[in-house]
């Protein structure tokens, strides 16, 4: 599991009490999980956030996940969708497979076996992309060198040791190509879940950061409204 596990998923499903429980199972698997219960909801989520696949129910008033998934596919080709649907009739599943889905599962489901399939595309995918940012150790970042194995971070002949939480946040922002964290999702990856105190936590950390960093001007860590944090290195 270790080439999914952290894996972003939205998961978009107005069923509100058994939605719930398929986002703590997948939780419990090691995937990052938001959920939202309607088709405008979902597409303002996928807007604002960075997803790795959308699992989308069929079925939602205003805004079917068909209709969603066309305008989700406006935003990223790539994405991979699975759709969850009770309707079965051989229509449907042609419609969503012409829409790009990559699986189609039909509901009542086992969550073993949604989670398999999950697994599955996502390896296909080529999330094994992910493993090699965890396996990368030494990023160069302006005038530092930042070594995540020995959470060092080093200016010139000067050693700075980070503690764990302080390592995990500047990894988080090095193995984003934008230098972009999405709050909740960097809350799941380092505290386990949203909690408001978690999040102001997040703020005290992201302020140490820039202080560790503040010998280099061309560095900073910006907030990012709804969304979260980036960090830029000027001149990169």
């Amino acid at each position: 599991m270790r080439s999914t596990a952290g894996a972003r998923l939205l998961l978009v499903d107005d069923d509100r009490q058994f939605s719930v429980l398929t986002q703590e199972y997948l939780e419990a698997k090691g995937f990052a999980v938001a959920l939202r219960h309607s088709g405008e909801e979902g597409l303002q989520e996928f807007k604002a956030g960075r997803y790795d696949l959308c699992i989308l129910d069929v079925r939602m008033p205003m805004k079917d996940g068909f209709t969603l998934a066309g305008e989700i596919r406006e935003i990223d080709e790539q994405v991979p969708i699975i759709f969850l649907t009770g309707q079965t009739e051989k229509e449907h599943r042609i419609k969503g497979l012409t829409l790009g889905a990559d699986d189609y599962i039909t509901k009542p489901f086992s969550m073993e076996e949604l989670f398999l399939r999950v697994n599955a595309i996502l390896k296909r995918a080529g999330f094994r992309q992910q493993e090699e940012k965890e396996e990368r150790r030494e990023y160069e970042l302006g005038r530092y060198r930042f070594n995540a194995y020995t959470r060092e971070l080093i200016l010139g002949d000067t050693d700075i040791k980070l503690t764990a939480i302080e390592s995990k946040l500047l990894q988080a922002f090095c193995d984003d190509a934008e230098g972009l964290i999405d709050r909740r999702l960097v809350l799941k990856r380092i505290w386990g879940d949203e909690d408001y105190l978690r999040g102001r936590s997040l703020n005290v950390y992201v302020s140490k950061l820039r202080q560790l960093l503040k010998e280099d001007p061309n560095i900073e860590i910006l907030n990012v409204h709804g969304v979260g944090y980036r960090m830029v290195v000027k001149g990169v």
